[in-house]
């Protein structure tokens, strides 16, 4: 013998609370869902029915806090209430009178009134259906899961067609039935629905003329068009009033606006560009079905890299979760976000290539997120080489500029570049700083490209652009050099000798990349060699020179004095002392045993200032006789 479930009610309520739902706060959602329906099915019935929906907060006899809803929907006979609020999930919107699943519906009429427990003790619902020869009825349940269907044949002609819902809040939920909170999340939820829902608010400072009763008004919620299908006399009122939307709505003013639309799959909305940068994964659009609000936190209907802007985005087709707070993740939604990250970059295409103000807002704000769509978008990457400034050893430059100079060259990190930006800049070689995120990336995209000549900068380019000293100076040289690569031997550091500008900078660095991975690779073999057991051994490789070059400048009189001074304890101390300044211009931090070792050379080089013997000072010169005190 079969038999029914049997369904806990307040384990139900529980469980769509704390798991369901996002929060006691959909519950008006919910009951607005189901009027809005109500009317948009007696208006299917009867175009002329009028539509409206009022909110009402109060108390009742026992001073508990009490909300009515009352539309002028289509209602519901005595049958329908009892199959339809006492069986969980079922929707009158699948209803053979009305149709299997319309589009035009919203919610489940079971469920939503079910979710009204979560702040409710009793739901009293009073009904009269738009059906002829029907009376009125009155339908109470109550959170212990019972409930009675009572027919009121005595109800007279007055009794509209329509439905009101009256909740009766639990002492510890007083607050989600408080007129300020009702109003309030009727705004954030049905702001945008296409009919008259209004609030009955209390007018501040008002009373009655008798006996001090509360002066109220009806105060209207909803805005009969989208606000950005609204018609304005020109675009710059329409800007602005867009500019003012955004402001109410996500709290920013924008930088400007970008106009969503597809038709085919019932989408509208618009973007605002955020006027501050933000990090990659933050966008939060609100997203609107059938004009209700949906949620105000989805990231999905747009593409990740479109966290430079916030969406209003409203739909017919896209598929809700069964808490109707999210969208389920589908080939439909797929479709959708691709189709409005197209028409992003499309905006970005058409705007970002004409000067104006604007265009120079989003370049400097959003180039990260620009970046971002280069990266995995054919035109965006044409875009961004042609209109976004890199830092380069010659200024702020963009990668179409620098290539038409010849050879793009570029470092992968910021340090390389700190290293060689200056000597670079005074030799006249441009080099891009692609150390930060995205930009090698790009570079290596562009690399691929047929007539673009990129590459990775190397230690040799610079050494090549450098002045060779004469056969005659590095004979001169040849001595101190050969003491310089001694001391510098524990750093794995070679010296050379070029002439370079600025003369200001008296040694610079350079650092060959896999040398020194294969360095520490020796260093961490040779550490623990019977732990790695020679699987460190296959990465080394073939031995090769030294993995840092130190550059002596033949133009500083730092560099020119050490090399000409004897060599000893304070050779050894003014050569690290140039070699640790050149680590730190190169934005690298010295290790503590770097630090220590400067202190040691400085000291050594302060000692010999110190005990050095005071120079001979030269005789005045003999006053010349005058001339006049001979005649």
């Amino acid at each position: 013998m079969s038999e029914r479930f049997q369904v806990d009610l307040s384990g139900m309520v529980d469980l769509l609370s704390r798991h369901l739902y996002s929060g006691p706060q959909v519950y008006l959602r919910e009951l607005i869902q189901n009027a809005v329906d109500a009317v948009t099915a007696r208006a299917a019935l009867d175009p002329e029915a009028p539509v409206r929906i009022r909110l009402s907060t109060g108390t009742d006899a026992s001073g508990n806090s009490t909300l009515e809803v009352t539309d002028t929907g289509v209602g519901l006979t005595a049958d329908e209430a009892t199959e339809l609020l006492a069986t969980i999930g079922r929707s009158s919107k699948r209803d053979a009178t009305l149709g299997t699943g319309r589009a035009e519906f919203i919610g489940q009429f079971g469920i939503g009134m079910l979710a009204a427990f979560m702040v409710a003790e009793q739901i009293e619902f009073t009904s009269r259906s738009a059906k002829p020869g029907t009376v009125p009825i009155r339908w109470q349940g109550r959170a212990d899961g019972t409930f009675d269907v009572t027919e009121l044949p005595d109800a007279g002609p007055e009794v509209e067609v329509g439905t009101t819902v009256r909740l009766t809040a639990r002492r510890d939920t007083a607050h989600w039935l408080a007129n300020e909170t009702v109003l309030g999340l009727a705004r954030e939820y049905g702001s945008l629905l296409p009919f008259d829902v209004a609030v009955r608010v209390p007018i501040e400072g008002g009373a009655g003329s008798t006996g001090g009763a509360e002066q109220t008004v009806w105060r209207r919620v909803t805005e009969p068009e989208l606000p950005w299908r609204i018609e304005y006399p020109s675009g710059s009122a329409r800007s602005r009033a867009l500019t003012e939307y955004c402001e109410r709505t996500f709290g920013f003013t924008p930088l400007g606006h970008i106009d969503l639309e597809l038709p085919v799959a019932g989408v509208t909305g618009v973007a605002f560009i955020l006027p501050q940068a933000v990090t990659p994964g933050s966008g939060q659009h609100r997203v609107y079905m059938k004009r209700m609000l949906l949620s105000a936190r989805t990231d999905r209907v747009l593409p990740e890299w479109a966290f430079f802007i916030r969406a209003v985005i409203d739909s017919d087709t896209l598929s809700p979760t069964a808490s109707r707070e999210q969208l389920h993740d589908d080939e439909i939604l797929l479709g959708v976000r691709d189709a409005l990250g197209e028409q992003v970059k499309r905006w970005a295409l058409d705007t970002l290539r004409t000067p104006s103000q604007l265009t120079q807002q989003v370049l400097r704000t959003h180039h990260l997120a620009l970046r971002a769509i280069a990266l995995t978008d054919s035109d965006m990457l044409s875009l961004v080489a042609e209109v976004l400034p890199f830092e380069t050893s010659d200024g702020p430059m963009t990668l179409s500029a620098v290539a038409k100079q010849g050879e793009l060259v570029y470092t992968s990190t910021t340090e390389a570049f700190q290293r060689v930006a200056a000597v670079a800049r005074a030799q006249g070689l441009v080099v891009v700083n692609a150390g930060y995120v995205y930009d090698s990336d790009l570079l290596a995209k562009l690399a691929a490209r047929p007539g673009w000549n990129v590459r990775e900068l190397t230690s040799s380019d610079l050494v090549q652009v450098l002045g060779m000293p004469g056969v005659e100076r590095e004979m001169a040289v040849a001595g101190a050099l050969s003491v310089a690569r001694g001391v510098l031997a524990d750093e794995d550091c070679d010296a050379i000798l070029r002439a370079f500008e600025p003369e200001t900078v008296p040694a610079m660095l350079l650092r060959d990349p896999e040398g020194e991975h294969k360095r520490d690779l020796d260093r961490e073999r040779g550490e623990s060699p019977d732990l790695w057991d020679g699987l460190l051994d296959s990465f080394a490789g073939e031995g090769q020179g030294r993995t840092r070059t130190l550059v002596l400048n033949d133009r500083s009189p730092v560099a020119r004095r050490l090399l000409a001074s004897p060599g000893g304890e304070v050779f050894g101390a003014g050569l690290r002392s140039l070699y640790l300044s050149a680590v730190m211009l190169a934005g690298e931090g010295l290790r503590s045993a770097e630090s220590a070792a400067l202190s040691d050379s400085l000291g050594v080089l302060l000692d010999a200032a110190l005990h050095a013997p005071e120079p001979t000072p030269e005789p005045e010169p003999t006053p010349e006789p005058d001339s006049d005190s001979d005649s």
